[in-house]
């Protein structure tokens, strides 16, 4: 069997159960009650990773408090040591990706939603792409969103799948961890 492929990694609902976003939009709701009539008007005007980038500067999450998923992160524990390269690739913004990814200390570099890129479906299959090529990395996502990247993986991972997912892949995954 050949070198294993590059394996890039979702955050949310993956490495861990929860979403970043939410996460964030109600520790806001909760200091800055206002800021929920401020999120439509910075989704049109500015768009969402404006908005993501508005809210990871004001509001910290400490890594610790996450809820990981464990089976998953020891296999990806496995997967580092037999020397795979392990990219952390979320839609989530890069000023809250990076601090995540140094607590979890598994991976080699850190892709995330800044400046006006919101790094998740497409656009996430699409700079894989261009970083590995088509077919040339594994993906590990569970959401409906990952469905436009899996097409481009040569190795679908599928980790804590949300509603529908499994049934709108193309092909079986090759690793499905529940």
């Amino acid at each position: 069997m050949g070198e294993a492929l590059p394996l890039a990694v979702d955050l949310d609902g993956t490495v861990i159960l929860s979403d970043m976003t939410k996460i964030s939009a109600r520790k806001i709701i909760f200091r800055r009650p206002w800021y929920l009539f401020l999120i439509p008007f910075f989704e049109l005007t500015k768009g969402r990773p404006y908005w993501k980038k508005r809210v990871a500067n004001l509001v910290s999450v400490d890594p610790s408090d996450l809820i990981y998923h464990e089976a998953f992160m020891n296999w990806l524990k496995q997967e580092k040591e037999s020397g795979r390269e392990m990219i952390l690739a979320t839609a989530s913004h890069i000023v809250q990706a990076l601090p995540i990814a140094e607590h979890v200390g598994l991976f080699d570099d850190v892709m995330g939603s800044e400046g006006r890129l919101n790094l998740g479906g497409k656009h996430k299959a699409k700079a894989l792409v261009e970083r590995y090529g088509k077919g040339k990395f594994a993906y590990c996502g569970n959401s409906k969103a990952d469905l436009e990247v899996w097409p481009d993986a040569g190795e679908i991972i599928v980790v804590n799948p949300s509603r529908g997912v499994l049934s709108g892949l193309h092909r079986d995954p090759d690793i499905l961890f529940e």
